[in-house]
């Protein structure tokens, strides 16, 4: 496969629509690509006010990119806010990675502000209490002789793995185990591939509401000026789904809610991450590489094209509702087979303090 039969196929997955300059009206049907407004949100439209939540569901169970793996060393800390809470992610000195609530369960002081990392575990800067890394508990409490410390005494940890470039946390609102694993992408690590390309940005959306653009089916034509790819074959297996099309130049594997892999045969792969910030906004990173053979600017030119592309859909996910019941047509019950499989990954614990 040439570049140009690589854009072409990139065309026919994401449009041909206009580019917008900034300030002019927004007018769809299709809507312009507005790549400035991926990373500059004082561009977007917003226009939507009505208050009270938009999605009837919490933050879902899964595995989610917290941080890119470059993004922290060894012995360091990092203060970030996912799932709705205050995290501080570091690393131990052997280069481990961990995610810690923020909160000292002693005090409550910030352990991502001041907190030192000693060996594989993190130190509360207000007391120097002490959190071991992999458990949360807390092993040492440098000013008194009483052996004992209270179970209570610890740290909300997540599984963590470190995998494609990228750190993974485990988000589960009852703290259940991982029921699935985070997928390798060879391509990433194989010579005869390019470096990796991140791109990363905000959306007002969730991840339920994000993926259903897949099964949207006519979305496509009106949103993107492209009709949709035909499915050729359509797997679904728990917390797995495969589409196939394009004579199976074009697989898509979804691995729970915000984890995907996509791959134009030839042209690029890409792994994208939907990370939710709180109930309403996600914070998206997509990660792209190319095949060597097609020249050193081809991972660039994916990214450039897929990102545009969703810049057309961000109008839409950031001013609309989520309408429960929808009103479907008979064509559209890939819809409802979608919201149907998306129950799976979340959870209504009657006990708020385990969440």
């Amino acid at each position: 496969m040439t570049i140009s039969d690589g854009s072409r196929l990139t065309d026919s997955l994401l449009g041909n629509g206009r580019t917008a300059t900034v300030g002019e009206d927004l007018v769809g049907l299709p809507m312009p690509k507005r790549p400035d407004t991926l990373y500059d949100q004082s561009q977007r439209t917003r226009v939507r006010r009505e208050g009270g939540p938009r999605f009837p569901f919490p933050i879902p169970n899964g595995w989610f990119v917290v941080a890119q793996a470059h993004e922290i060393e060894p012995g360091r800390t990092k203060n970030l806010y996912y799932f709705g809470k205050d995290l501080v992610l570091f690393r131990g000195t052997d280069g481990t990675p961990y995610l810690f609530d923020a909160y000292c369960p002693h005090l409550g002081a910030n352990l991502g502000v001041g907190g030192k990392v000693v060996d594989g575990s993190l130190q509360c800067p207000f007391h120097g209490w002490r959190f071991e890394g992999s458990t949360g508990s807390c092993v040492e409490v440098p000013y008194d002789d009483v052996d004992h410390i209270p179970k209570t005494a610890s740290a909300r940890t997540y599984p963590v793995v470190e995998r494609n470039h990228m750190i993974w946390a485990w988000h589960h609102l009852e703290r259940a185990e991982p029921t699935y694993e985070v997928p390798e992408v060879p391509e990433f690590h194989d010579p005869d591939w390019l470096p990796i390309e991140v791109r990363e940005f905000e959306i007002a959306t969730c991840c339920q509401d994000m993926a259903e653009n897949n099964v949207d089916t006519p979305h496509f034509l009106y949103v993107h000026g492209q009709p949709s790819i035909p499915e050729e074959d359509f797997v679904i297996e728990g917390h797995y789904k495969r589409t196939t099309g394009m004579d199976g130049n074009f697989v898509r594997e979804g691995h729970g809610l915000g984890l995907g892999v996509l791959r134009v045969k030839g042209y690029t792969t890409f792994l994208s991450s939907t990370t939710p910030i709180d109930t309403e906004h996600v914070w998206v990173r997509w990660v792209f590489t190319a095949p060597r053979a097609l020249g050193e600017d081809t991972t660039k030119q994916a990214a450039d094209g897929f990102t545009a592309g969703v810049s057309q859909d961000i109008p839409i996910w950031e001013n609309k509702i989520f309408k429960d019941p929808p009103v479907l047509r008979p064509s559209e019950k890939g819809i409802t087979e979608h919201r149907r499989w998306c129950q799976q990954f979340y959870s209504w614990p009657a006990d708020t303090s385990q969440r």
